[in-house]
This record gives C-alpha cells, structure tokens and sequence, in this order.
C-alpha cells in the first residue's frame, strides 16, 4: 500500500454491492481513494464494505443504501457522501438491472418483446438509463465547482445492446451510451471528464443465470475493470473524455497510447460518422 496514487480522491459507486461495482470500488479503494458504495440492499452493503475495507483500509468505505431512481434518495446518498468525506471526486454509474429479469436463460429462451412485462421493461430503463442520468445531474455541479472529476458510466457491448430476449437491458444500455457522449460535450472545458466503461463480455456476475450453461471461469471476471477504471480515475486520464474502454481488452504492459488505441474507441460509435441532413451551417463533428 505504499503506491496509492489516488489517496485524497473520493468516488461515489452505485450498484457497488456486488459484481463489477464492488470490484471497482475495491480496486480504486486499493490505490487510495475513498469510496461511497451505494445500493439497495443493506446486508450486501455491509460485506461489500467490509471487503473494501479490507482492500483500502479502515474508514475508507461508507455504506449508502440508496435507490438511484428517487431523487430524493439520490440526493441524500451524495449529500452523505459529501457530510462523510468533504465532497467527492469520481461517479461511477454501475447500477443495474439486467437481462435475467426478462429470461433465466438468453441462450435458449429469447421472448418476444411483446412477451415482456411492461411494467418490468419501463422499470429496467428507468434503473439503467434514467439513474446515471439523476445521479449525475445531481453530481456535476459539485464536481465542476472542484475543478476535476470524473462520471464513468457502466454501459455495454454493442452486440448485447440488441440481444434479442434481454427485453430493455440492451436499449435501456444503449441510452445511458449516447447519454455519455452528451455528458462529455457539455462537461467539455470544466476539468470534469465523462467515459463509458464495459467489461468487454459477458461478466461472471448474477446477470448471467446459472441456465445459460456458461463455464463461469470463462466469462470475464468483475476483477478485470479495476486496471482500466483506476487509470480513468487518475491524473493521466485528464485528457481523456468522450471515450468508451473495453476492460478486456486493456492491457497495461502497453505504452499508454498503445492502450488508448487497443481498448478505446470513442462514445456512441461516433467513428460511423453522421449521416443526417442538417439546416445550412448546424452539423459539427460532435453533433
């Protein structure tokens, strides 16, 4: 613990429960920061807690049980965090309900999406698409007001994005990514940088049921987000917004441009370019 690079920065993590939250929040907790893990469930908040104290030390982790929907309650999980530590630094947006609450198995059994509950598909896109949005709504002013931040948000593979079976999981991803991209342009100039990380795969997290049949030591591992999500986190990253990263894919014995272009690419897919008629003199290379 003698390299903790990020000693004196704080990140707020929802979804840190479990799964790629808690991860991240114990890799960043092992480098120096102090994190607020937020989720709905006290019970696994307490463990997560405790692993990363364990991680990062005595005192460096708050238990906020929130729900990233209530704004309300959003609004309290930050003003706790900002009461516990004297502010914060770091949003990352994890929480998430995915594609086992549409199918036990989206290997096999792929409903229609007509076959989908309504009231269960306006739910997930509410939790993966409106949350970061409250959530970071709520942050950004304060992190502007610092000078420095970082909002990374959770997304994932293009492929997943359009898996047939998965109900809103994949659309309601696919918002939260070009909610991103939108988030960087307006935080362009502020020292606050917006990014989307993905494991790059599907993770060996509760979100792949048991049914699919999957060899769980070859799905990608909660553990590979920690490398690329510290670097987000640090001061080498400050040039760095706009982006999406594949943790997979990051390989950190490569020279730092070598890993950009390796796991980078930007937000939203905008390499395709724009293909929309514009009114004389509005198109740009961001919109």
């Amino acid at each position: 613990m003698t390299d903790r690079p990020l000693e004196g920065r704080t990140a707020v993590i929802t979804g840190a429960g479990r799964g790629l939250g808690k991860a991240m929040a114990e890799g960043l907790a092992a480098q120096g920061a102090r994190i607020a893990l937020v989720d709905m469930e006290k019970d696994v908040l307490a463990t997560a807690v405790a692993d990363v104290e364990a991680a990062g030390g005595q005192g460096c982790a708050l238990s906020v049980p929130a729900d990233v929907t209530d704004t309300e309650k959003s609004q309290v999980a930050i003003d706790c965090t900002i009461d516990a530590f004297g502010g914060f630094d770091i949003l990352i947006n994890d929480a998430a309900m995915g594609p086992q609450f549409f199918t036990d198995n989206f290997v096999a059994h792929t409903p229609k999406f007509w076959e989908h509950d309504i009231d269960l598909w306006h739910r997930v896109l509410t939790v993966n698409a409106y949350g970061p949005q409250l959530m970071a709504t709520i942050a950004a002013p304060h992190l502007v007001d610092r000078g420095w931040g970082r909002i990374i948000n959770v997304t994932t593979s293009l492929d997943t994005m359009y898996l047939r079976g998965c109900g809103a999981y994949g659309p309601s991803k696919a918002a939260l990514e070009a909610n991103t991209r939108i988030m960087a342009q307006d935080l362009d100039g502020t020292g606050v940088t917006a990014n989307v990380l993905i494991p790059g795969g599907p993770a060996n997290t509760r979100m792949i049921p048991e049914a699919t049949g999957f060899d769980r030591d070859e799905l990608v591992q909660p553990e590979v987000m920690q490398p690329p999500v510290n670097w987000l986190c640090s001061t080498d990253a400050d040039d760095i917004s706009n982006m999406r990263f594949i943790a997979a894919m990051w390989d950190e014995s490569l020279p730092r441009e070598e890993r950009i272009a390796a796991a980078g690419a930007p937000t939203a897919w905008a390499q395709i370019g724009s293909v929309a008629k514009r009114p004389g003199g509005w198109a740009d290379a961001e919109r």
